[in-house]
């Protein structure tokens, strides 16, 4: 993974200077290190050579980076066009290596996370039972929430990371058939657990979802009899 820092250093360096930027090339390489969740490109280093641990950047399935850290980094170098800077290095990275690289927690979650928790959900043996105990039919995807779930901290985790969340699946029933109702809504929950390899870097270890009827419906159901049978001792 040092390599990919090097020549993405390299390709941002010559787009930067040809926008009139010169950034040496070391400084460069210091704010990929901290976009790849490292406080410095040598603390990158003395990790990628560590053999000691399971998994190192080169091994991720995805990268998620830092854009934070990445700027924070840059302006503590006294780096100036730091919006084109942190834009430049994020397109490059993606240009430089097939993993797949995301440029922050939010684009990881909408392009990748968010639907991987729906598949989990759809395929899961304990939501199909669930949907059996409902009589309902059920064609669409379980709805997650669009803003990206609250999470540990993807970056400074070591060994494992997680997300999940939680939603709901609105089915459909035929009043007409005579399959009796007994709900048409289930309550999901859907968790993605990923090996660590580097700071930045995931590989999916886990997916797990379960499922459960939402009985609210029965509540509404005694209160509307109650409702009825109070109006009949009024006549």
């Amino acid at each position: 993974m040092t390599t990919l820092v090097s020549s993405t250093a390299y390709a941002v360096s010559k787009f930067m200077a040809s926008s009139g930027h010169t950034i040496k090339r070391s400084h460069i390489s210091e704010v990929l290190s901290a976009m790849l969740g490292y406080e410095t490109y040598a603390a990158l280093v003395v990790e990628e050579s560590d053999d000691q641990l399971d998994y190192h950047l080169g091994d991720a399935e995805m990268l998620v980076l830092n854009q934070a850290a990445a700027e924070q980094r840059a302006n503590s170098l006294g780096i100036t066009a730091v919006p084109l800077l942190l834009q430049t290095c994020i397109s490059a990275m993606q240009g430089s290596t097939t993993t797949p690289v995301y440029k922050d927690l939010g684009h990881f979650y909408d392009s990748y996370g968010r639907e991987a928790l729906i598949d989990t959900i759809s395929s899961s043996d304990d939501v199909s039972a669930a949907m059996s105990e409902t009589n309902a039919y059920f064609d669409s995807d379980p709805e997650l929430p669009e803003e990206t779930p609250a999470t540990t901290d993807l970056w400074t985790e070591r060994d494992s990371w997680s997300i999940e969340a939680r939603g709901e699946m609105q089915g459909s029933h035929d009043v007409e058939s005579d399959r009796m109702f007994a709900g048409n809504m289930l309550n999901c929950f859907a968790k993605l657990t990923f090996n660590k390899a580097g700071r930045a870097g995931l590989i999916l270890d886990n997916s797990e979802a379960y499922g459960g009827v939402d009985d609210s419906w029965r509540a509404d159901d005694r209160d509307d009899e109650a409702d009825y049978m109070e109006s009949l001792a009024f006549e």
